[in-house]
Order: C-alpha cells, then structure tokens, then sequence
C-alpha cells in the first residue's frame, strides 16, 4: 500500500473516529430504550380463559397502557398482576405466560396482565429498563385496587418485569407478595458489567458512553432502579425468587444479593434451577407451577391471619 494510500485511511479514520466512538453509542443506546414492539399472537381466549380487555393510565405522565383482565370464575378479593420482561409483551409466547396464567386462574385467582409502554398495545415510545415501568406497574395496581375492588394482590414478573415488582411490590401496601423470576439487583451495576450483552459492543470504552447517554439524553438514571435496595424496605412483603444457574443475560448472583436484602423477618425463598434466562416454567412447568402456587397460598393465608 503506498504511502498516498495509508494518509487518505488515516485521514479518514481520524474523522470517523468521533462517530465510531460517540455518535455509534449514543445510536446504540437510542435502539435500546426503543426497542420494537413485538405482536401479541395469543390470548386467554386461546387457552379457554374468559378475558376483558381494559386500559388505564400512567401515574407518571398519562401514558395509555393496555391489558387484560381474567376473572376468577368465583368471587374473590385475590388478584395476580403479571409484569413482561424487556422488548416483550402482556402474553408472553416465548415462555407460555398464558399456561401459568391459566393454572393461576384454577386456583381461584384474578389475573391482570398488561403491557408496559412502549410494549404491545400501549402507548409511549420509550422504554426505561424498570425506570419508567415502576410507574406502569404502581397504576396497575391502582387499577385493580380502585377499579376492581382487590385488596390482596401478589406481582409475577420475569426479567425486567422481575426487577419492576421489587421495586413496586417493596412500597405500595396493598402487595402482599412478589414472584420475581431473573430479576437484576441493581440497574447501573448491572448495565456496567452486562450492557456489552445487548449492545454487542466492547464494554471498554463503549458501556460508559452508553450509560451516559442514556441519562444525559434519555432522561433515564439507572442509579433510581435498584431493587436489591428497594427490598430493605418491603417488611410486610413476602417474597419468591427464581433464577437460572445457566442464565447468561442476568447473572443469578444477582437474585443470591437480592435474597441477602429481604430482611430475615419476611417469608422469602429463592430457588436456583439449571437453566437459562426465564426459561425454568418452559423446562420445568409442573415444579414451577407447584412452586408459585404453595407461596400464593402461604402468602394470602399468612395475610389473611394478620
């Protein structure tokens, strides 16, 4: 290569260099927290399950939120809200939601399932990664509270649905439980060792560009979304944790530190499988099940006694 050659490269990469090292970050960061919707495919319907279809609204800024409501054959105060994982939605296809959802409304339960913003069928062009969401899933809670007339209510979520009920389930007090499945302990923490995850970046010098971004252009400050610490303050919460040992997205270190805040005090269990990220109900549907079902139980009935 002659020299006239090498100088044009070097010219050019010195000009590229900002793009490759800024702008490509920053438009990575952009596609992560607007990731595509994906299409609801099934409904209760499909699984014999009586369903109304409701909205309501965002206590944060009034973004319309969609879901379902299946209810419970008989009258009762026990409802189930269920919260997606990050680029899903309300029926959760690729992990069977609907077939847990199915078996919860055997046992006598309501269920709320919904979708967050920017997800499936609700409003809102920006997802936050638990950030925003933990608003989403607080006004589902009101709803069913104020609107259906729930007073015992348990959080199932999977992934960033997971870490959503924490955060939630911790605060509000109409919570009586949370079933958390591969949830992330701390947001920052977690984006500064496993962003490179789903950006497909290095994580040197790229997850710290990210991140800023983020929080400088996308208003989201992953400090604010740390259930590990949210935990602390759930006293009157009883709490189940699940998580794969073969998770590859999130570490199940991560439900191991939330396990450690939950005060000694509260009803809590974690449970460690051998597969992958969300994926024990697919691997192991009847244990899974079983599992859900005897907390349910314990927590409405331990409730009920106090």
């Amino acid at each position: 290569m002659d020299r006239n050659k090498i100088k044009k490269i070097s010219i050019w990469l010195i000009i590229l260099s900002p793009i490759i090292f800024i702008l490509l970050p920053v438009i990575i960061g952009l596609i992560l927290t607007h990731p595509f919707r994906r299409k609801t495919e099934e409904t209760p319907a499909d699984y014999q399950l009586e369903y109304e279809d409701v909205e309501f609204q965002s206590r944060l800024d009034h973004i319309t939120l969609r879901g379902w409501w299946v209810p419970s054959d008989i009258p009762t105060t026990k409802t189930i809200i269920t919260a997606h994982g990050y680029t899903d939605e309300r029926s959760q296809k690729t992990i069977n939601g609907l077939r847990i959802v199915r078996s919860l409304h055997e046992k006598g339960y309501n269920v709320l399932m919904f979708d967050f913003r920017n997800s499936g069928k609700s409003g809102g062009r920006r997802t936050g990664i638990g950030f925003y969401e933990q608003h989403d899933l607080f006004s589902a809670v009101d709803y069913v509270t104020n609107e259906r007339k729930q007073s015992d209510i348990v959080l199932l979520g999977w992934s960033m649905g997971a870490a959503t009920c924490l955060l939630v389930g911790s605060i509000h007090p109409q919570i009586k439980g949370v079933i958390a499945d591969s949830p992330f302990h701390d947001l920052q923490t977690y984006l500064e060792e496993n962003l490179s995850v789903w950006s497909k970046l290095p994580k040197k010098p790229f997850t710290s560009i990210i991140l800023r971004s983020m929080k400088h252009l996308l208003k989201i400050d992953p400090k604010k979304v740390s259930p590990a610490e949210s935990v602390q303050n759930g006293t009157s919460t009883d709490y189940l944790l699940i998580h794969g040992k073969n998770d590859e997205k999130v570490p199940f270190s991560s439900s191991e530190i939330i396990f450690e805040q939950i005060p000694n005090s509260n009803l809590k269990t974690l449970w460690l499988t051998e597969h992958g990220h969300i994926t024990s109900f697919i691997e192991e549907p009847e244990p899974y099940t079983k599992k859900v079902l005897e907390f349910l139980e314990q927590t409405f009935t331990s409730k009920e006694n106090h």
